[in-house]
């Protein structure tokens, strides 16, 4: 159930929507990421970085104390092994035929259909759904688009039909590191070797493990924790009146004293927290008004004198519109006893629009030894407080260079 609720989420979220626009999905023409009502322009993907630390310490602190739980529970590898189990072979030799006949054929067919839905769901985190469906109706999904789907749906047809959980046992990384991760208190599934004696060598723990291992010979590399040995063994020993738990979770060896609070899992939590106060601290950094300004001397143009006392200095414009609207920027130089003109003195930016730009300044009143004046851009917003960003910057006489 655990698992289709998950599957279920990942299918529906990008269908879902905050403020008009997708809930989760990175716009590949504006480069915007849009979380929950946030966005997160290219710019600011620096707010990403904390964030990554903070989930790799939080990943660390989960598998040390809880061991493969993300293998068992959550990974996209066991939700899908799961939601497709006609695609197992059964272990069971005296029911080849039969699966061979039937099963072995549905089982295809039905990993065909989750490898183009779930292929499908992970390109709709980067193109609406409504898009993509009304651009496969219309045969014009285009060929990166189709050739991402078609590249995807086949990687994970293949996954699905014929590596499964051999996938977790032989390629996998995060499995390689478990032993790394591990300590002497981690959760693990484990067989009670003390209790030897009961085990009547069945074998239903070994049938139904999706990596083929035997639990009884200890932790292993293979092991992803799903239980389904623990499910497996549990109603034998209820049958023949024997204790429970022969197979089961445990912290560390079976029968050691649970330790949750150790030096370890106390360092990566520590790390953890630290990572997610930076990540607050740079979103709220990052949280600017939707019109931004960069704005400094132009290096290859030399301030001089004009007729009627005035002064021409360049300026290196660089204004960014954040919002979904357009916006009409007026452009201002200010300063104290200064009187000035800039051209243009106004620009219009499209929805999420990055512009660089060169404006020429004519200036009256400018000190022999320049001054420190205020660059602004102010845009109206009809029924809104208008829009207001400004930046410091020096200008130069001709008579100090």
């Amino acid at each position: 159930m655990l698992g289709g609720a998950q599957a279920a989420l990942f299918l529906a979220l990008p269908f879902a929507s905050v403020g008009g626009e997708s809930a989760l999905r990175f716009d590949v023409p504006s480069a915007t990421l849009h979380c929950f009502g946030g966005r997160v322009a290219t710019s600011e993907l620096i707010v990403l970085l904390p964030a990554t630390l903070a989930a790799a310490f939080l990943f660390l602190l989960v598998t040390l104390a809880f061991g493969r739980v993300w293998c068992g529970w959550s990974c996209p590898q066991t939700l899908l092994a799961d939601l497709t189990p006609l695609a197992a072979a059964p272990r069971s030799a005296g029911r080849t035929g039969e699966w061979k006949r039937w099963r072995r054929p549905l089982g295809l067919a039905i990993c065909a259909a989750v490898a183009a839905a779930f292929s499908a769901a992970t390109l709709w985190y980067f193109v609406p759904p409504a898009a993509f469906v009304a651009r496969l109706a219309a045969g014009r999904l285009g060929p990166s688009l189709a050739g991402a789907w078609a590249g995807l749906g086949a990687a994970l047809f293949l996954d699905l039909a014929f590596l499964r959980g051999r996938f977790c046992a032989t390629a996998c990384p995060y499995a390689r590191l478990q032993g790394v991760l591990f300590d002497r208190w981690t959760l693990a599934v484990a067989y009670d070797a003390a209790r030897a004696p009961d085990c009547v060598d069945c074998g239903a723990c070994v049938r139904v493990c999706p990596t083929g291992i035997d639990i009884r010979g200890g932790l292993q590399m293979e092991c992803i924790a799903c239980a389904e040995c623990v499910d497996a063994c549990a109603p034998i020993m209820a049958r023949l009146r024997r204790p429970p738990r022969l197979v089961a979770y445990f912290f560390g060896e079976p029968g050691a004293r649970r330790r949750l609070v150790r030096p370890a899992t106390v360092a990566l939590a520590a790390a953890t927290a630290l990572s997610l106060g930076a990540t607050a601290a740079a979103a709220a950094a990052a949280a600017r008004t939707p019109l931004d300004l960069v704005a400094a001397s132009s290096a290859d143009f030399a301030p001089r004198a004009a007729g009627g006392g005035r002064t021409l200095e360049a300026l290196q414009l660089a204004l960014e519109n954040r919002s979904d609207a357009p916006l009409a920027v007026r452009l201002t130089l200010e300063g104290p006893g200064l009187s000035a003109a800039l051209q243009p003195s106004q620009v219009t930016l499209a929805p999420r629009e990055h512009r660089a730009l060169r404006a020429l300044a004519a200036i009256r009143g400018l000190p022999a030894g320049g001054a420190v004046a205020t660059v602004a851009a102010v845009a109206e917003r009809p029924g809104l407080p208008p829009l207001r960003v400004s930046q410091p910057i020096t200008l130069v006489s001709p008579e100090t260079r």
